[in-house]
């Protein structure tokens, strides 16, 4: 008997999961390192009122999605493609299937 929500999929398509998602995080990363050039050639500083810095915001999403990419490819490249998988809800959370907090 499986309890909660479990998944199961094929190992091809899981890799090919894991490489959209991945592709995902890259073309997010590439976005964020664009509006960070925009705001370095601007010369667009932190606004001292608010605390925050722009600039370092954007480095810090762009890092966080360097790093899922990454990630994700490992995962891809480890897959048994012959294998079939049992995904739970945070797996497909993980490969943007679905959402938190629903």
């Amino acid at each position: 008997m499986i309890e909660g929500l479990k998944i199961t999929i094929e190992g091809t398509e899981l890799k090919e999961l894991c490489a959209k998602r991945a592709q995902h995080h890259l073309e997010r990363s590439v976005a964020y390192a664009g509006q960070l050039a925009s705001m370095e050639k601007a010369e667009i500083e932190g606004m001292q009122y608010s605390g925050g810095d722009p600039k370092r915001a954007l480095r810090d999403k762009k890092e966080q999605h360097d790093a899922e990419a990454s990630e994700m490819d490992f995962i891809a490249a480890h897959i048994v493609t012959s294998e079939t998988y049992m995904l739970d809800k945070d797996a497909l959370y993980k490969l943007g299937i679905s959402k938190r907090g629903y």
